[in-house]
């Protein structure tokens, strides 16, 4: 009988330690559906640099990629940029930089022209940098996010956009008209 004790002892035990352990890897599933459902429906704001089809200039693009708004949104640029090299255009200082909105929806954009690619590359009264960085911080279900973008555009150096051949032909006939307007 004594045996018959020990042996349910020892059983008990085990089954004692392996719904221990169910428990914690039921907790630990939870936990993971949680964080991938957030993932899935949280905000991401995603920034980049684009050149615009069919125009030479480099464009700044700020998107919210996400399912939900990101809210109490604030933006930062760690440089000066003046877009076009014009001294009274410095980005840093445009509304979307130098305060805080309350909501940037789902899908929503926000394009910032940056210049035309030979004012950035080449030589500009204001230095325009080539790289710098934004900050964007926002919320989301009582949680805060930081996230620090790093702005590269060397790569953009010498490539070129998207050539509209219908658009290069049009020019080639208002040039051909101007030119036969100045003769007769």
């Amino acid at each position: 009988m004594e045996i018959l004790t020990a042996i349910l002892v020892v059983v008990t035990g085990i089954y004692a330690y392996l719904t221990y352990k169910m428990s914690n890897m039921s907790e630990r599933s939870v936990q993971m559906m949680k964080e991938q459902t957030e993932a899935m429906s949280r905000p991401y704001l995603v920034v980049q640099p684009i050149v615009r089809p069919h125009t030479p200039f480099l464009y700044l693009k700020i998107y919210n990629s996400g399912k939900t708004p990101a809210l109490n949104v604030k933006l930062e640029l760690d440089k000066d940029f003046y877009q076009f090299d014009e001294a009274d255009k410095n980005l840093r200082e445009a509304s979307a930089f130098s305060s805080t909105f309350d909501s940037f929806a789902p899908n929503q954009e926000l394009f910032f022209a940056l210049g035309q690619g030979w004012l950035i590359f080449g030589e500009s009264k204001h230095s325009l940098p080539e790289q710098f960085v934004v900050t964007a911080s926002y919320s989301y279900m009582d949680k805060v996010v930081v996230e620090k973008s790093h702005i590269d555009l060397r790569p953009f150096a010498r490539s070129e956009g998207e050539k509209n051949p219908i658009v290069e032909e049009l020019e080639k006939i208002r040039k051909a008209q101007e030119k036969l307007a100045k003769n007769a």
